[in-house]
C-alpha cells in the first residue's frame, strides 16, 4: 500500500489543471481511474464539497467497484456557509458522506482559509461533535498563506493542515510550516506538486498569460533534462524526498497517469538538487490566484 500518496478528484467533478487535455472524464473513465488507484494500493482520496460533483462521482465509482469501506476520503466544506450553525455544519457533512456513500470523513478541512476567524464564534465546537458523532476522524484546513498556516497549528482541534509546495514553490517550507507541524504532530498533505500541471505544460504550450513562468520552466526542464529524469519524475520525486513525512497529493486525467505516478514515486531515485536554482520565483508564478488565465 502506498499510504503517502492521495488521489486528488477535483477533475472528476469539473475540467481542473492548466494542462488537462481530456476535461471531466465520463463515468467509465472515473471508474478505472479510481480502480488503477486502489491496483496501486492507493486508498486516500482529496475531494471538496466544492468540486462541482466530484464527491457523487466518487461515491458512484466506490459503489460499482465495491470498494467504499476501504476508501479513506477527505472532503472539504463549502465556504461561507453558516459555520455558527451546528444544524447547518452537520448537514452539510450529511449531505457530502450521502454522495460519497461511505460513513465517516477520513479528514474534514475547511476550503478557505478565512473562515477560521469563526472557529471560536461556533466552527470549533461544531467540528469537534461531529469527531465526537464518528462522522469524521480529523479536522483540517487548506491554506494558502505560510502565516495563517503558522497561526492555525496553534488550534487546539487543528489536527491536518492541506498547503501547496513543489520544486518550485518553498514559500511554506521556509516559514517554518512544515517544521511547526511535525513538531505539533500535526499531519501535512502537500498540493499542488505539479503547480496545477504548470510544470509539466508542454514549453510551447504555456499559454501567454503566463510567459512570464517561462524562464523558470525552461530551467526546471534543463535540470530534468541534466539528470535524465522527464519534468514529472523530477517533480514527483522532489515532492516525495523533500517532505517525507508528509502525505503526496496528486490529480491524474486516466488510470494510466494514476500508474505512471505510483511507479515513480515507488522508485524515485535520490535527488540532488541545488537550493539556491530555484529561489525567491515571484508569487504570481507559483500561486494560481494570481494567475490571469482566460
Amino acid at each position: 500500500m502506498i499510504d503517502r500518496l492521495v488521489l486528488g478528484t477535483a477533475q472528476l467533478g469539473m475540467p481542473y489543471g492548466i494542462n488537462n487535455e481530456v476535461g471531466k472524464p465520463d463515468f467509465s473513465s472515473a471508474c478505472d481511474i479510481v480502480n488503477s488507484a486502489f491496483n496501486q494500493g492507493i486508498t486516500r482520496f482529496d475531494t471538496a464539497q466544492g468540486y462541482g460533483d466530484s464527491e457523487a462521482v466518487l461515491g458512484r465509482v466506490f459503489g460499482e467497484l465495491k470498494v467504499g469501506t476501504r476508501a479513506k476520503v477527505y472532503s472539504k466544506l463549502t465556504p461561507g456557509m453558516d459555520f455558527s450553525r451546528e444544524d447547518t455544519v452537520k448537514k452539510s457533512v450529511e449531505d457530502s458522506l450521502g454522495r460519497l456513500r461511505i460513513s465517516q470523513l477520513e479528514g474534514l478541512l475547511l476550503h478557505n482559509e478565512e473562515d477560521l476567524r469563526f472557529w471560536d464564534k461556533g466552527l470549533g465546537p461544531n467540528l469537534r461533535e461531529l469527531v465526537v458523532g464518528g462522522k469524521v476522524k480529523s479536522i483540517g484546513a487548506s491554506f494558502y498563506s505560510p502565516q495563517k498556516a503558522l497561526k492555525a497549528l496553534d488550534i487546539d482541534g487543528i489536527d491536518m493542515i492541506q498547503v501547496p509546495a513543489n520544486i518550485l514553490d518553498r514559500r511554506f517550507e521556509e516559514a517554518g510550516v512544515f517544521e511547526k507541524a511535525y513538531e505539533c504532530g500535526k499531519e501535512v498533505f502537500v498540493r499542488s506538486i505539479f503547480l496545477q500541471g504548470l510544470l509539466l505544460i508542454p514549453l510551447a504550450g504555456v499559454p501567454d498569460s503566463l510567459k512570464h513562468a517561462l524562464p523558470y520552466l525552461e530551467q526546471l526542464e534543463q535540470l530534468a533534462h541534466s539528470m535524465k529524469l522527464t519534468r514529472l519524475e523530477l517533480a514527483l520525486g522532489y515532492a516525495a524526498q523533500r517532505w517525507p513525512e508528509s502525505f503526496i497529493i496528486f490529480g491524474a486525467e486516466s488510470s494510466k497517469q494514476v500508474a505512471d505516478n505510483a511507479r515513480t514515486f515507488l522508485s524515485h531515485a535520490t535527488l540532488e538538487v541545488d537550493e539556491n536554482i530555484f529561489k525567491d520565483i515571484p508569487e504570481n508564478v507559483v500561486n494560481p490566484v494570481l494567475w490571469s488565465l482566460p
